[in-house]
């Protein structure tokens, strides 16, 4: 089945669909695409859809944000960790294309690449989608941000993050809503006695304290997330959010948030 992918996988799914018909099939399954150089043609098509990637990938991020938000509003904790989670996973695949940093798949191989002449398909060790995601943003930006190094559980941060996803999603055997799960406990018993949004706020000044810190980190890791993405969405000069849109993730978050909180991720 073909889907509406993003355009700049369809770029590269059309570049290298030969003879066959079949995208990568004379290509090994997508195995030669390996080192080989992007073509200066499609560079020209990738920097005018590169864009348009960033926005989709920006409003999965903060629709993810929002929802998982509220879950925590309801103490539905459980999706909350899955949400938000989401947010940061699709908010590091929006700031990569910013930088000009795309991420292609073929079959079973994922390659990344910089928008630049003489730029080449790189192999991961990691060709899952978040896991090569993390393993390409720590590579890029790893020493620039202390999420790809400061650790939680011997992990770094954003590591830690996508495993507590992974418990939830495959290697718990259920949902243990409404009973609060360890990551959660801190969290859920500040909410006894304040705000969400004070809470938010919290999170947000006490920055890498409340990332760092397994009592907070759950939620913190993606409040501090979208903030970033948001100001590097907003650097490249670009509206990526339809009005529609935007009126969307206001009323999920009215009430929720502040509104100076509000605005800065409205891009």
């Amino acid at each position: 089945m073909m889907y509406n992918t993003c355009k700049c996988q369809e770029i590269f799914r059309t570049r290298f669909t030969g003879s066959s018909g079949v995208p990568f099939q004379d290509f090994r399954s997508g195995k030669a695409i390996r080192l080989m150089t992007v073509d200066l043609a499609d560079l020209t098509r990738y920097r005018s859809e590169k864009n348009r990637d960033m926005g989709t990938f920006y409003y999965k991020s903060v629709l993810s944000f929002a929802e998982g938000l509220a879950c925590v509003s309801r103490k539905n904790y459980t999706w909350a960790t899955i949400k938000l989670y989401y947010s940061t996973y699709f908010g590091l695949r929006s700031l990569l294309l910013s930088r000009n940093h795309v991420l292609v798949r073929a079959n079973r191989n994922l390659y990344y690449f910089e928008i630049k002449p003489g730029a080449i398909f790189l192999p991961l060790t990691d060709n899952t989608d978040h896991g090569g995601t993390i393993e390409v943003y720590s590579k890029i930006f790893g020493s620039s941000d202390f999420m790809c190094i400061d650790e939680i559980d011997g992990k770094p941060l954003l590591l830690w993050l996508k495993n507590c996803r992974e418990v939830v999603n495959y290697k718990d055997e259920e949902f243990h809503d409404p009973d609060v799960s360890e990551y959660w406990e801190y969290i859920d018993q500040k909410l006894e006695h304040t705000s969400i949004h004070t809470v938010v706020d919290e999170f947000t000044n006490r920055k890498k304290d409340s990332c760092t810190s397994i009592d907070t980190a759950i939620l913190a890791i993606s409040v501090n997330r979208i903030l970033t993405t948001a100001q590097e969405i907003r650097n490249n000069g670009v509206e990526v959010m339809s009005d529609e849109q935007k009126w969307w993730i206001r009323s999920i978050l009215d009430g929720l948030v502040d509104k100076s909180f509000l605005e800065k991720i409205i891009v």
